[in-house]
């Protein structure tokens, strides 16, 4: 699979210093090695896995597993060792042809050229190169990234409060050593900084009353902390093999409170024209009596939005990550009435054989402000959602597995893709993924 982290493969950069030889640098720019001009400095960020412009709000829905993304600006800002702020870039409507040109070596996505000329040239010495990765009209309070100027001071491990469950945003950063006369190359690679979680369902029970599948969370953070990245770029979209993956909580700011809360909710009445079981198999009637609520009137292009099997329903939203909490389940699938009274309930547990299972997390210390405290101690029941993972009921990984051949496709066992069925189950099994990092396969219970 294609990774799904934001690759600015960036800011492969050439920062060079010429002696009277007039040294000539050598770039990776992705579509092999160029000369660069001499004396020039150049920055070449690569955003990959663009996205096809299915976000219907600021940042883009979780239909799937895929790895994509589509943001509309990135920032880059380059820091001396004391933290001054030397250089600073700006840059929007990144998706458009005058603003990034695509690239397909190694991956997919977009990139841009940035030079630095003149005054903005660095002197030899040790620096940081950060880079963020958001939407317009974000979810998010991004002050502490905007207000990055050049000659002002930065101070990394940003906050930024939330107004939603969470949004995807990617972010960065890359150490260099600028010596007199002498260029460089090397990638920095700007990686999703929040957990995803989805629940891809048939098979649903028929209880009088019911309207909604809510998959909940014993814990829920409103702040997500910009640092201790993970620049690598990681293998396979969610595979988990790769040896740099790593177990991150960067959220703080948590919901106090002893309710459970709500990351997801599935209307029954968006996937089903009446819920009923006619049949009498205590099963919502599926059939003609299901719809696709993704599926815009009239005749859409096919591959312009996404679809599901026949029967199915599907909710899923990235979260802000949170650890554990002790003797509490930590994600669970509610069928509820209109009032919200739960009508029954499946506990979600991680796989026994799940490498989470074996971590230890990081998790930001709001406390000391630092990234000094670490978590044991999972479990399947009570597990942490840790950074670039997603938790998923179900198997998903493409928003149209049909590639819009087939609208509305009938469920086939041979498919790829499959909804979890909720018939005579007592546990669900979640499955984690990145380019996502790693995709996590959840059991239902």
């Amino acid at each position: 699979m294609k990774k799904n982290y934001l690759l600015g493969m960036a800011l492969i950069t050439s920062l060079s210093f010429y002696s009277c030889d007039k040294e000539v640098v050598y770039v990776q720019d992705g579509n092999g090695v160029e000369s660069v001009a001499d004396g020039a400095q150049i920055i070449t960020l690569q955003v990959e896995n663009g996205g096809d412009g299915l976000a219907t709000r600021a940042g883009r829905p979780l239909f799937s597993a895929e790895a994509k993304q589509t943001i509309e600006n990135v920032k880059l800002w380059i820091c001396d060792g004391t933290g001054n702020v030397k250089y600073v870039k700006e840059i929007s409507a990144w998706n458009t042809d005058d603003v990034s040109t695509v690239y397909t070596t190694g991956g997919h996505g977009r990139q841009t050229t940035i030079e630095l000329t003149d005054a903005d040239k660095l002197a030899a010495g040790t620096y940081k190169i950060y880079a963020v990765g958001y939407s317009n009209s974000s979810a998010y309070t991004l002050t502490d990234v905007t207000k990055v100027a050049k000659e002002g001071t930065f101070n990394e491990n940003m906050v930024l409060p939330c107004s939603t469950a969470g949004e995807e945003i990617f972010a960065g950063q890359m150490e260099l050593t600028v010596k007199q006369g002498k260029g460089f190359k090397k990638p920095v690679v700007l990686n999703r900084q929040v957990a995803g979680a989805f629940a891809y369902v048939k098979d649903i029970p028929f209880m009088e009353g019911a309207k909604y599948l809510k998959l909940v969370a014993s814990a829920q953070n409103q702040s997500l902390i910009l640092g201790s990245f993970n620049s690598v770029d990681l293998t396979g979209n969610g595979s988990g093999n790769d040896a740099n993956v790593k177990y991150v909580v960067n959220g703080t700011n948590g919901k106090s409170g002893s309710e459970t809360y709500v990351i997801s909710t599935i209307d029954l009445n968006k996937w089903f024209t009446a819920i009923k079981d006619e049949d009498g198999d205590n099963l919502i009637d599926a059939g003609e009596n299901w719809k696709n609520p993704h599926r815009p009137s009239g005749s859409p292009a096919a591959g312009t939005y996404p679809t599901f099997q026949k029967g199915s329903a599907f909710g899923g939203e990235f979260v802000i990550p949170f650890a554990h909490v002790d003797g509490k389940q930590t994600l669970t699938l509610q069928l509820t009435n209109a009032g919200g009274k739960v009508l029954r309930s499946w506990k979600v547990n991680l796989g026994s054989t799940d490498e989470q299972l074996k971590q230890t997390i990081t998790c930001w210390n709001s406390g000391s402000t630092d990234w000094s405290t670490s978590l044991s101690g999972e479990s399947a029941n009570t597990y942490s959602l840790v950074r670039n993972h997603l938790y998923g009921i179900g198997t998903r990984m493409n928003d149209d597995p049909g590639k819009g051949t087939d609208p509305d496709p009938d469920p086939e066992p041979t498919d790829p893709d499959q909804p979890e069925s909720l018939n005579n189950k007592q546990e669900l099994v979640l499955k984690v993924n990145d380019n996502w990092e790693v995709i996590h396969g959840m059991e239902l219970d």
